[in-house]
């Protein structure tokens, strides 16, 4: 079973349309969750859908059985847990819990997907649950519609790490890879022993992955923070070494993001830079060390989780 969920809210009704037209997979059970929505404004939508998609179109009760090639409406009013290809009423708070509804979905085998059209979060409201998600190495894809206010949403999603490219509606379902890769080993090996260097500069990745090497260390690169946080999610790694200054997301802002997504990971930061309040921030993270580039294999090798 393939499960796709697509986030909703304000703006989004009208954005459905656009992402189902023409891009339905028989194999795949949509859950759309409309935020900001009543059971009568559910059935409205609900029964548009169905006249102009021409495709089985449900709304859950106390349980609801996930049909691929079908779109699956969950009430806000009721907390839903996945047993086994089903979604059924689960105990909590009032409203729908989306934290216990991500946190079941990546407790199943079910190769999931998720979608953000729009919404607006209340608090921390989901981003737990797209944590485990995305550790799972489920894709979570945005929209790149702006006449609607989704940014407060997709940007706190993108700025955790969490959400890779952003795309029209019309495209977004077109780009979701459902090959999950399931849960990262535990022994943080894929080849051997590897490491994840992330550096924006070309020749600063390029040394640092020859002197691993040079030690029998294997390495993947990544140019940014945002590169590293994807590749992080896609595959566990024995220990990052990053970078403090770089474009699109820095180290402190990647450091952050890793809390949720791999607290337990260990970090060696490097620097160019003699600004003591920026290594301070960057050691309050509990980082392994702090190096000053350049730096010497015995530096490194003194602070590396070797063996």
């Amino acid at each position: 079973m393939k499960v796709c969920f697509i986030l909703s809210s304000i703006g989004g009704p009208r954005m459905l349309p656009q992402l189902f037209a023409g891009q339905l997979r028989d194999d795949v059970a949509y859950v759309v969750i409309q935020r900001l929505a009543g059971a009568g404004l559910l059935d409205v939508l609900v029964e548009c859908l169905r006249e102009e998609l021409n495709r089985k179109t449900l709304i859950a009760g106390h349980t609801l059985s996930l049909q691929p090639g079908a779109i699956h409406f969950l009430p806000n009013e009721r907390n839903y847990a996945f047993e086994g290809d089903a979604l059924a009423a689960a105990p909590g708070k009032g409203a729908l819990d989306l934290d216990l509804l991500f946190a079941s979905a990546a407790a199943q085998p079910h190769a999931c997907a998720v979608a953000v059209l729009s919404g607006m979060l209340v608090q921390d409201e989901g981003l737990a649950g797209l944590a485990k998600l995305a550790a799972k190495g489920v894709p979570i894809v945005g929209t790149l519609e702006s006449q609607t206010p989704v940014f407060d949403m997709i940007d706190r999603i993108r700025s955790m790490g969490l959400m890779g490219e952003l795309y029209p509606p019309k495209n977004l379902l077109e780009h979701l890879d459902f090959s999950n890769p399931g849960p990262r080993a535990a022994d943080g090996r894929a080849g051997g022993l590897r490491y994840l260097i992330a550096d924006d500069e070309e020749k600063v990745r390029s040394m640092l992955s020859e002197m691993l090497k040079l030690h029998g260390i294997e390495s993947d690169l990544a140019v940014d923070g945002l590169d590293a946080l994807r590749k992080i999610q896609k595959g566990r790694y024995r220990a990052l070494i990053l970078d403090l200054a770089m474009p699109e997301m820095d180290g402190i802002k990647t450091l952050e993001a890793l809390k949720t997504i791999d607290p337990a990971l260990p970090i060696v930061v490097m620097t160019g830079s003699e600004d003591p309040a920026r290594i301070q921030a960057a050691k309050e993270f509990k980082v392994l060390g702090v190096l000053q580039k350049p730096f010497s294999w015995e530096k490194l090798k003194k602070l590396l989780p070797i063996g």
